[in-house]
């Protein structure tokens, strides 16, 4: 079905009863942002859209202020180490003058709207075996209060 999606079987239990029918799952899969060939942010994200996904990164982030700012955005070739397009790494090529920023440790990004946690900031060193202790809260979460 493609990359979006993909038909499975699944298990359906309902009032105690099981069954099994089959059903259309999407994808999520990472994606590499660089910035001038240099990595700089890993999402989770299902796949389609992703020049728009990483330009709009780039504007939350203020590295872009103007669409007029990107000269070029583009799939990294050979993403494995067999030379596969695995259409997970992007990237942005800026304008001539336009500024990039210092990218240092300080600055990438592991940014997620999906469910799971992934441990570094590089999609090959991901691996579903490790885990993270869950952090204790040392003080109350912090709640905002609508203006008056």
């Amino acid at each position: 079905m493609g990359r979006v999606t993909e038909r499975r079987r699944v298990l359906r239990i309902r009032d105690g009863a099981l069954s099994t029918r089959p059903d259309t799952l999407v994808a999520e899969e990472p994606l590499e942002i660089r910035l001038g060939g240099r990595p700089l942010a890993v999402t989770m994200r299902t796949p389609g859209d992703d020049f728009a996904l990483a330009a709009g990164f780039l504007v939350s982030e203020g590295v872009l202020g103007r669409a007029e700012e990107v000269a070029n955005i583009v799939y990294c070739a050979g993403a494995t180490e067999d030379g596969t397009n695995t259409y997970n790494v992007v990237d942005v090529q800026l304008a001539p003058g336009v500024p990039i920023p210092d990218i240092t440790l300080e600055r990438n990004a592991y940014t997620t709207s999906s469910c799971g946690l992934r441990p570094t900031s590089s999609p090959s060193a991901w691996s579903p075996s490790r885990r993270r202790p869950a952090a204790r809260r040392s003080s109350p979460p912090i709640r905002s209060s609508s203006a008056a």
